[in-house]
């Protein structure tokens, strides 16, 4: 019997570009028992070359990443380029990237903010978060809280989890808009849902204080474990403090020492790494 696999490659070797574009999706899927990158780059190719929007867009990332083909920034940029053309707006994303923060090529700001404006435009939740930061930030357009919440809003309602945790933030501190941890509660909350540790501690938290929910132990030490879990520092001290007293959970001093001892390890750690610092620059100067 004939697999799915083996049709799809009798389909791309007839020219069918989105067969072949399927078929180096396979072929770049590291979970695939075909996993192979640099036959993922070859399929990409051909199939970029007939005009195919994703193929042009995988390939770009991988002459940027220097995955399965060599190294070529000058092979991304006409990739991103054609992508584009094509109307993908996760390239507008990627390239804009480029512009902005990419050593390896020329710093255009004015090129990358027009570039996630026309992916916002186009709806991608993305480029409406990345946007969202550079008015919130204000160094290279003209500060807008305003126009932040309204791209956070856009984004966050697809689904984007930064941008909900983003919101939550604006909220709980009355960034550009009248605080509201009610409001706060409800962005923290879906961006927690979505295994964000940050928003699963500030719900937590919320839910320890009262603020924006009825305040609530067991819920409380739900998303605390969830953040701590997920290495969030404070989370696993206020968890092991939950523990301690018994609120939420059934008094545990043994889970308790143990969350208390990852927080200690870590302190420990950082100290570690800040005297080592300090002995090499000692060192250096001859001291």
């Amino acid at each position: 019997m004939v697999s799915d696999f083996d049709k799809l490659k009798k389909l791309a070797n007839k020219g069918d570009a989105a067969a072949q574009c399927d078929l180096a999706d396979i072929y770049y899927d590291v979970f695939d028992e075909h996993f192979d990158p640099e036959k993922a780059g070859k399929w990409y190719l051909k199939s970029a070359e007939q005009g195919n929007a994703e193929a042009q867009f995988c390939l770009a990332r991988m002459y940027s990443w220097g995955d399965g083909v060599e190294q070529n920034i000058d092979e991304s940029l006409r990739w991103y380029k054609e992508a584009i053309k094509n109307g993908h707006t996760d390239a507008m994303c990627d390239l804009a990237s480029m512009y902005l923060y990419d050593p390896d090529v020329r710093r255009n700001t004015k090129k990358a903010v027009k570039l996630l404006q026309d992916a916002s435009e186009m709806g991608n939740p993305s480029a409406q978060y990345f946007l969202g930061l550079i008015y919130l930030d204000g160094e290279i357009v003209e500060q807008d809280y305003a126009k932040a919440k309204e791209l956070f809003e856009k984004s966050a309602e697809q689904g984007y989890t930064y941008s909900q945790f983003n919101l939550g933030e604006i909220y709980y501190t009355g960034i550009g808009v009248k605080k509201s941890y009610k409001n706060a509660f409800k962005w923290y909350s879906l961006a927690a849902e979505n295994d964000h540790a940050l928003a699963q501690y500030a719900v937590a938290t919320m839910y320890l204080e009262g603020k924006g929910v009825k305040k609530s132990y067991k819920d409380a030490f739900k998303w605390m474990k969830e953040a701590a879990e997920q290495g969030i520092r404070s989370a696993q001290y206020d968890l092991a403090l939950l523990y301690h007293y018994g609120n939420g959970v059934k008094k545990n001093d043994k889970e308790a020492f143990k969350w208390m001892r990852f927080v200690a390890d870590d302190l420990f750690d950082e100290q570690d790494e800040l005297l080592g610092t300090e002995y090499v620059e000692s060192e250096e100067s001859g001291e």
